[in-house]
């Protein structure tokens, strides 16, 4: 559905970032230029990988949960996955781009299937009568980049209109990771419409094929003092520096599937096609007829390693390098226990929405149809290793002759959801002042594939509840369908000219995806329904220089499935089935002024109060915690979701004086707990970037930027699987703790030619 409105006639939150937008903000990734979105809390700090958005204050654990990404109107993953598969990596943010739009709460639950949160669309350039074009060349002082990007477009004849550009760059990363280069890669993704002689429509037809790999930055350590600030240990600073080990490859033998090989260098590595048209007819009846369809296929390697525990060395315990020799001891030495993943992902895509608008009398009509094929095969084997604790450290043995990484789990997620979608929509022009904007859809999804198991109960059935292992016994089939609706009423009030108010109350779902039924401690009764309430009400004013969004909401959510890691000493890392309900007060502001004619501001922000109002888990739910810690029921009922801020604010200044621009925000982050025992506060901070230009001419341009101008540093995530456990009253100063802070400063440069 389309989402472009007129601000002050519709009854939507809604958010443009223009081109210019765009090139100000000179995001570092495509998580990055998310920020500029009131009512998202996004983290980026791990670089060019996943990222994690929070949308007004839904509870989640990181990844894309409640937030659809489109790209011209058709999603590019289906809504509800964390950190891998992440669709940041489906997408890349380059001058193909010509603007971004987003729908916050509300209407998204109708935009797109399984999205109560919001809607993100970027939308690319597709051609005009006249020729147009921009090449640009990137470089980063601070980490070696060098990108090239291009973008084009004109008209062949009349009728006949294209765009083509893309990008490439290779670089050392934002941390060194030991490795060069970190990120290497880019995309090619082009259009071309076909205009119909008589006027009424087109028809277009576009591809991409992206092909990037990707660091991915992660947890490290850091002496705990209470500040939530990262320090430093002797000399390692987890700002700056990276517990990578020098050991980068791997190989290793599975019995089922052969030699697979691995190496920390490929990061995250993405490899994506895709082809699609849409059809756009007037008909001589008024009817609007819009059909968009798209393949996609999609290959993903990531592999890379997370820390999971660390301990002092002790002289009495001898450790080895690889190849035999012993790693010598000197006291304060430390040992980290790593998890190294090496995962082979592939997915393949078909999407297709149909819509029919017609406009009758004061209605404005939308009917849809759509249908999301979502197939998907992963492998993935987790391995154990342990490590020196510094920068570029060696991978250490506990025997001379033992392996390097010992395999601990294999996994996989084989199956395909299909998802057919019935939508519509009525906006009502009740008179000059009141608008009604109706609309539900709603959305049967099937699940089906095979789910692994590892071990047999002694009458010969499968047992659920056995660990996974290096060794899949075999897989149990499973076929699940749901129904869920969603629906929304808004009403928008015009005062005048320049200032009307809205106010929207929706019913929408979240619903379980392929994860949900594939873990091998599948439990049907686990699967409960989880609606979402939404209401708002909102202001909006235009005049001259000044523009003004402002709204109030509530938002709740039910029956979250969350899983509560707990550490055991005997059985390692084991999980416990949770469910968790919140409910958010927030208001967020979007406010622009124009100064004088150079020089104008925009101040963004979400200010949000998200609590748990049903957040319990049991200990008799896991044999192995139950023995450690007694049967006991943790109830996190009434605290703040961790990681969200109770304040996230922008201002930023744009300066225009003839040839010159300068821009400046600094982006306000609220303090938040690392997790939902509220044990461990970290501090609010302000993240500053800056840039200027110059145009020489009308067709060359320099640039330069700086992120994170201050060089503020602050950790933006603790220990999630340790701190609910934790209490901090009784931890050391000085202790070694997980956690994952700001990039450090960079600088950046680029110059561009324009035609």
């Amino acid at each position: 559905m389309e989402i472009r409105k007129k601000k002050l006639e519709s009854s939507v939150a809604l958010t443009s970032v223009s081109n210019k937008d765009i090139t100000n903000r000179a995001p570092l990734n495509s998580t990055d230029l998310l920020k500029a979105i009131p009512g998202l809390t996004v983290e980026s700090t791990g670089g060019d990988g996943p990222g994690n958005v929070w949308v007004r204050g839904f509870p989640q654990q990181g990844g894309y949960i409640f937030l659809g990404i489109q790209e011209d109107g058709l999603p590019l993953l289906p809504t509800g996955f964390n950190t891998n598969p992440s669709v940041d990596q489906y997408y890349k943010t380059d001058l193909t781009i010509q603007n971004i739009e987003a729908v916050r709460g509300g209407n998204a639950s109708i935009i797109q299937a399984n999205t109560p949160g919001a809607v993100v669309n970027n939308l690319s350039y597709v051609g005009a009568d006249k020729q147009y074009g921009q090449v640009k060349f990137t470089t980063g002082f601070s980490q070696g980049l060098y990108r090239f990007d291009g973008n084009t477009g004109g008209k062949i004849n009349d009728q006949i209109k294209y765009n083509i550009g893309g990008f490439y760059r290779t670089d050392n990363g934002v941390v060194d990771q030991g490795f060069n280069p970190a990120n290497q890669g880019g995309q090619i993704k082009g259009n071309m419409t076909f205009n119909f002689k008589n006027n009424k429509g087109f028809i277009r037809v576009y591809g991409k094929y992206l092909n990037d790999k990707v660091q991915f930055l992660l947890t490290s350590y850091y002496p705990y003092d209470g500040t939530g600030k990262p320090t430093t240990y002797r000399d390692y600073n987890m700002a700056t520096q990276s517990i990578i080990p020098i050991q980068t490859e791997w190989s290793y033998n599975d019995p089922a599937t052969g030699v697979h090989n691995f190496s920390l260098t490929d990061g995250i590595h993405t490899k994506l096609g895709s082809a699609g048209f849409q059809f756009n007819y007037l008909t001589d009846g008024g009817w609007q007829i819009v059909n968009n369809f798209r393949y996609q296929n999609t290959h993903t390697n990531s592999t890379y390693t997370a820390p999971a525990g660390i301990v002092a060395r002790t002289a009495a315990t001898p450790y080895y390098y690889p190849g035999g020799s012993v790693a010598p001891f000197v006291s304060g030495d430390y040992v980290v226990t790593s998890n190294a993943q090496g995962q082979i992902n592939s997915d393949v895509q078909i999407v297709d929405y149909l819509d029919l608008k017609k406009t009758i009398k004061n209605h404005s009509l939308n009917i849809g149809a759509g249908i999301h094929q979502y197939n998907r095969d992963d492998l993935r084997f987790a391995f154990r290793s342990f490590t020196e604790f510094k920068e570029h450290p060696s991978i250490i043995l506990q025997s001379p002759t033992a392996l390097e990484r010992t395999i601990q789990t294999k996994n996989t997620f084989i199956g395909d959801t299909r998802t057919l979608s019935l939508y519509a929509g009525d906006e009502i022009k009740l008179s000059e002042q009141w608008r009604l904007d109706i609309g539900a859809r709603i959305d049967n999804q099937n699940v089906k594939g095979d789910r692994p198991y590892y071990a047999l109960n002694a009458n010969g059935t499968v047992n659920i509840t056995a660990a996974a292992s290096p060794n899949i016994l075999g897989y149990t089939a499973y076929d699940e369908t749901l129904t869920n609706w969603a629906a929304s009423v808004g009403a928008n009030y015009k005062i005048s000219a320049t200032a009307s108010m809205f106010a929207r109350a929706t019913k929408a779902y979240n619903a379980p995806n392929i994860g949900d039924y594939n873990a091998s401690a599948y439990n049907g009764a686990n699967i409960k329904k989880r609606p979402v309430y939404l209401g708002e009400i909102g202001f909006k004013y235009a005049k001259n220089n000044l523009a003004i969004f402002a709204s109030g909401s509530y938002s709740a959510i039910k029956n979250v499935s969350l899983s509560i890691n707990v550490p055991t000493t005997a059985a390692g890392t084991q999980a416990l089935v949770a469910f968790g309900s919140t409910r958010t007060f927030s208001a967020e502001y979007e406010i622009s002024y124009r100064i004088a004619k150079p020089l104008s501001l925009r101040f963004t922000g979400t200010l949000q109060d998200s609590k748990y109002t049903d957040y319990e888990a049991n200990t008799s739910g896991n044999a192995a915690v139950a023995a450690e810690f007694g049967n006991r029921i943790y109830s996190f009922t009434g605290n703040r979701t961790e990681r969200v801020p109770v304040l996230n604010t922008e201002l930023g200044a744009n300066y225009d004086f003839k040839n010159f621009n300068l821009y400046v925000a600094a982006n306000y982050v609220g303090s938040r707990f690392t997790s939902p025992s509220e044990s461990y506060k970290l501090p609010g901070y302000v993240v500053m970037k800056a840039g200027a230009g110059y145009n020489f001419t009308k067709k060359i341009a320099i640039r330069f930027w700086a992120d994170n101008l201050l060089d503020a540093k602050v950790l933006t995530e603790g220990d999630v699987r340790g701190d609910q456990f934790r209490d901090f009253a009784s931890v050391t100063p000085g202790q070694l703790m997980i956690g994952r802070t700001l990039l450090q400063r960079t600088f950046w440069g680029s110059l561009a030619y324009s035609f």
